[in-house]
């Protein structure tokens, strides 16, 4: 099952579009026991009224802007005996510098087509000298992230990468250039 609109809505603003949220939000001056719990913030904001509760559904849809041009593509894994189908979101693909380098960052959402609760949320960089896709920021199912690494750091210990059928979509997404996805 491909993920509806409002689920991808939902599962970026618990994650990867966080940040954006919580500054769109910040006017508001809401209480922290309304903010914290990233899950239940980013349900509310998706469901908010634009008559009933105007501002954070205007700060929602400030904050949704990446996904609204996002690139997405189907993957397919196979683990042993078992092949699973993944709906890839791209709502950043582009390059950036960092301490003189430049290289790529990506931000990826995976939807596994057999489940809903299935899904998964990465910040990614390439650098030059990477072979891989590093995994900089993930997210766990609460919405938490789970590691964070700036983009670019030196990346400490075992680095953490993405499966081949997920690195060979994101690099077709790099040389269609800009634009969606096929």
């Amino acid at each position: 099952m491909i993920p509806s609109t409002r689920t991808q809505e939902h599962w970026y603003l618990a994650t990867l579009g966080r940040d954006a949220l919580l500054r769109e939000l910040a006017p508001l001056k809401l209480p922290a026991s309304t903010t914290d719990d990233p899950l239940s913030l980013s349900g509310r904001c998706v469901i908010a009224e634009p008559i009933g509760h105007p501002e954070a559904h205007q700060a929602a849809q400030r904050a949704l802007s990446p996904l609204r041009t996002a690139r997405t593509f189907t993957a397919t894994v196979t683990d042993e005996d078992t092949t699973l189908e993944f709906t890839g979101v791209v709502p950043v693909l582009t390059e950036r510098e960092a301490g003189g380098v430049t290289g790529w960052y990506a931000e990826l959402l995976l939807f596994e087509h057999g489940a809903l609760l299935n899904k998964a949320a990465y910040r990614l960089s390439r650098m030059p000298d990477d072979r891989t896709w590093i995994i900089d920021s993930d997210f766990q199912p609460s919405g938490h992230p789970g590691t964070l690494q700036p983009f670019g750091s030196r990346r400490l210990g075992r680095k953490r990468t993405l499966l081949p059928s997920f690195v060979a979509q994101l690099d077709h997404l790099i040389a269609q250039g800009p634009g969606s996805a096929a």
